[in-house]
């Protein structure tokens, strides 16, 4: 979400997209009805990295609330005004993902501005601070690999109003908690920074994320050197004839 522009400038209304939105309708969208091939993502870090924390993450949880949530988007001053999203066509991931966020859009009665554009433009379009309908945007959807979400050193952490892929997001103490992180001396003290970044990050609403999803990989009976990896490693890799 835009932090720049109305209405995801305000934080009431980022947080109404994280109490309405399904992880499990996102999920599902894109992996199927196999459970073994995603999992829940109540916060910031990736299941499984040492930093792994839920706390604050009780909005991500449980019956989702659409009425609260149109309630707490009217209170955040919308009032009908379209809302432009962005969504990779070319891409079969952002295909799906952006057709479940429109759908999410309307169920909470906002106007949508789909902008099913291909992936090229999305990339650039998301760069422009230009005010949604003079070339600008409210919304887009994309993945990353569950090791960049791994540690504060994570771009999508920072809310300095550097970074486009979590709409140039502005939080003094999300920058704090960072640099404390960098300071600190033990794990125990990592964990304990982790922990109120998450929190600090759901409560401003960074961004919303949508779940963690596991993808089958295969290769031919003569590659060997295949190492278990966060995403495909080729170096060490060799074919028999």
């Amino acid at each position: 979400m835009n932090h720049l522009f109305p209405p995801f400038n305000d934080v009431r209304a980022r947080r109404a997209i994280l109490m309405a939105l399904s992880q499990e309708d996102y999920m599902r969208a894109w992996v199927g009805d196999d459970d073994s091939l995603w999992k829940p993502m109540p916060g910031y870090f990736a299941p499984g990295t040492r930093l792994y924390t839920e706390e604050g993450g009780d909005i991500f949880k449980g019956p989702r609330k659409l009425d609260a949530a149109k309630r707490l988007l009217a209170e955040s001053g919308y009032a009908g005004e379209p809302v432009t999203l962005m969504a990779g066509q070319d891409t079969a991931f952002t295909k799906a993902m952006g057709d479940v966020t429109a759908d999410l859009l309307k169920r909470l009665d906002t106007k949508v501005d789909f902008a099913a554009v291909d992936w090229g433009t999305v990339v650039a379009r998301i760069q422009q601070k230009s005010p949604p309908g003079q070339g600008g945007w409210q919304m887009t959807v994309f993945r990353s690999y569950g090791v960049e979400l791994a540690d504060p050193t994570s771009r999508f952490l920072r809310a300095a109003s550097s970074y486009s892929g979590n709409g140039w997001a502005n939080n003094p103490q999300i920058e704090a908690e960072i640099a404390a992180w960098y300071d600190a001396t033990s794990l125990d003290e990592e964990k304990m920074i982790a922990r109120r970044l998450n929190r600090l990050a759901v409560d401003n609403v960074l961004y919303a994320p949508l779940g963690v999803m596991l993808q089958h990989h295969a290769w031919r009976k003569n590659v060997s050197g295949i190492v278990q990896a966060p995403l495909p490693l080729f170096w060490g890799v060799s074919k028999t004839a």
